[in-house]
């Protein structure tokens, strides 16, 4: 079956890093990435969904199937004020887990999606976010990782 002209298809924004500096800072096992590490992104396309790809290495040890969560900050909620960093005591916008392979080899660049699309909490249009981690896979995460989001809507075939 061709799909056919106004059908329902995906539509794909430019695939962007969300992680400041290529990740200067390692996570910690049971941490949260910093600040310093979240770069601020505009959906400008007011993409209601996104796919998530994040880039990691870890030094040593045996991973967890705990993952790693990833959180979303909302910025410029009421004028220029934000939401808290996520942190134990407000993970209001857990987006997903990456689930890495507990047989990974240490020191190696290892890239995982999702696995599934993800809803922006849009509220507002062009809402900006910062992207933060959450290590739970039992190592830590070295400094370098990478995080990019493509946004995503559903649209017309041409």
């Amino acid at each position: 079956m061709a799909i056919g002209t106004d059908d329902a298809v995906d539509k794909f924004g430019t695939q962007d890093v969300v992680s400041a500096g290529g990740g200067t800072s390692a996570v910690l096992d049971a941490a949260y990435s910093v600040t310093a590490d979240a770069a601020a992104w505009t959906n400008d396309d007011d993409a209601e969904f996104a796919s998530f790809v994040l880039k990691f290495q870890y030094p040593s040890g045996t991973i967890v199937a705990d993952g790693i969560h990833l959180f979303a900050r909302l910025m410029n909620i009421d004028g220029t004020n934000d939401e808290p960093v996520p942190d134990a005591n407000f993970e209001e916008h857990q987006l997903g887990s990456f689930i890495p392979d507990t047989g990974l080899a240490a020191l190696t660049d290892t890239y995982i999606s999702l696995g599934y699309d993800v809803e922006l909490p849009n509220m507002y249009s062009s809402q900006v976010y910062e992207f933060y981690l959450k290590n739970d896979s039992g190592v830590t995460l070295t400094a370098g990782w990478t995080l990019k989001i493509t946004p995503k809507a559903k649209g017309p075939a041409a």
